[in-house]
């Protein structure tokens, strides 16, 4: 798995400062950057009329450049990760931004603290993505997955072509599927996909929407997008929804 990273920022508005968190958690995504360090680069991503937004930006454990053995590393260590920044160094509300198994995190960020966590998007959100996986596989490969203690997931995100997952990663993530049952957020949340992606399958997102309590939810498929979603006018989406939802939270507090 590639690197994980958050961004962390806050314009001042009147009583509010607002925090834009985004969280690239996949197999060949990640923002730079080191845990707790405040960096003085702007996300080439964010809008011009958000330029003056401050930012965080880290690794997960295990990650980048980040303490930790990635093999001791599990979805609940990382889910710890984000609400620490959140909690610890994260300023007023937040909007989080979660990419691949970032949009899973975000979720769980969102139900742990739903009164600072106020929208999320979700950009290919892999949400119960490796679990879903697993068990689509035959119960034979299952059961010697389970016996060798190690699956060798083939992906082309992979410079070698394949991923080697510990089993013990994939029943501890069990603990922390959402899909099985309603979600309880119950902020705005947006949810963009790529037709083409052929690591986490659109429906996911179409799922996650069903899921979620909130009634203020939107899916945007791009029919040619991949799950990268990384072409201009990807980028370009994510733009304008993060923009678009910053004016709505804005006009709101007023």
């Amino acid at each position: 798995m590639a690197g994980v990273g958050m961004v962390a920022s806050g314009p001042w508005d009147l009583c509010w400062r607002w925090g834009l968190t985004a969280v690239s958690f996949g197999f060949h995504r990640g923002l730079s950057g080191v845990l707790a360090r405040r960096s003085d680069r702007v996300p080439r991503w964010l809008p011009e009329s958000r330029m003056d937004l401050a930012q965080r930006r880290f690794d997960y454990s295990g990650v980048g450049n980040s303490d930790g053995n990635f093999q001791e590393c599990t979805v609940g260590r990382w889910r710890k990760d984000v609400l620490s920044i959140i909690d610890e160094l994260a300023e007023g509300p937040q909007i989080l931004v979660g990419s691949s198994l970032g949009g899973w995190l975000m979720l769980h960020a969102a139900i742990a603290r739903p009164q600072k966590v106020v929208a999320l998007i979700g950009v290919a959100a892999a949400v119960d993505g490796l679990v879903t996986k697993f068990n689509q596989l035959p119960v034979e490969v299952k059961k010697e997955i389970e016996m060798k203690g190690v699956w060798s997931m083939p992906s082309k995100y992979n410079k070698d072509g394949v991923y080697h997952i510990q089993y013990s990663f994939i029943k501890e993530a069990e603990h922390h599927c959402l899909l099985h049952s309603p979600i309880p957020v119950n902020c705005p949340l947006r949810l963009l996909h790529g037709m083409k992606d052929d690591a986490v399958p659109w429906h996911t997102s179409l799922q996650v929407a069903d899921r979620v309590v909130s009634t203020d939810v939107d899916v945007i498929l791009r029919k040619h997008s991949d799950h990268r979603m990384k072409e201009k006018a990807d980028i370009q989406l994510l733009v304008y929804t993060i923009d678009d939802l910053i004016d709505k939270l804005s006009t709101a507090a007023n």
